[in-house]
């Protein structure tokens, strides 16, 4: 399509650039496609000896996730004992893209957080101890589900009271390289307070997330 410069003059000897908003159109995945201006009448421009190149991305095929429960509980916390939430979460990944896809987990607070006043029991890669503070997750996947293997990233790949910290900014908790169908990842969600820990009601928000390769 005809294209005019409409912001400012350009003169002449000197260089000027556009954006332009690419849509594939359900063109060829995995695909390199090489773009040219050309004049209206198809003329090519003069010295015209950078061609801009873009690949399409690979196909990604269909994903979709489900976590089994919208809320799990610690109960009450005591310095005497590590506390495991109940119950644990489930969640479940299928993609049918020949690169896998990959399970995230995001931490909306950084930890567990209470308000008046405000305060943050702040998640960590660690191993938690009776009487110090400490928050964090541990992965485990099952002999559900069929296709690729599905690999659990070694921070929350964790037994015992060893936990992988959280982010507000998203981790992958596991990913597969291969279609996967109804593959498991379980959950568990352990805290710990020491004596200097402020009593109150804690509670954060997590979010688990699926997205193709």
């Amino acid at each position: 399509n005809n294209f005019t410069n409409s912001v400012a003059a350009i003169p002449s000897g000197q260089d000027g650039k556009w954006d332009f908003s690419l849509k594939d159109n359900g063109a060829t995945a995995s695909t390199a496609y090489c773009l040219r201006a050309v004049k209206s009448d198809g003329t090519v421009l003069n010295t015209y000896t950078v061609i801009p190149q873009i690949t399409t991305s690979a196909a990604g095929g269909t994903v979709s996730c489900n976590t089994n429960i919208t809320s799990t509980a610690f109960g009450t916390l005591s310095t005497s004992a590590i506390a495991t939430a109940s119950p644990n979460a489930s969640t479940t990944m299928s993609c049918n893209g020949a690169a896998g896809c990959t399970l995230s987990v995001s931490d909306l607070n950084n930890g567990l957080s209470k308000t008046s006043p405000s305060y943050t029991i702040n998640s960590q890669t660690a191993t938690l101890a009776a009487g110090a503070e400490g928050y964090g997750i541990q992965g485990a996947t099952t002999t559900n589900g069929t296709g690729g293997v599905l690999t659990l990233n070694s921070i929350y790949n964790k037994t015992g009271f060893q936990v992988g910290a959280l982010s507000s900014g998203g981790v992958v908790l596991a990913s597969s390289s291969q279609a996967v169908t109804n593959k498991e990842v379980l959950i568990t969600h352990l805290a710990s307070i020491s004596n200097f820990t402020p009593s109150g009601n804690y509670s954060d928000v997590i979010t688990y997330s699926c997205l193709g390769n």
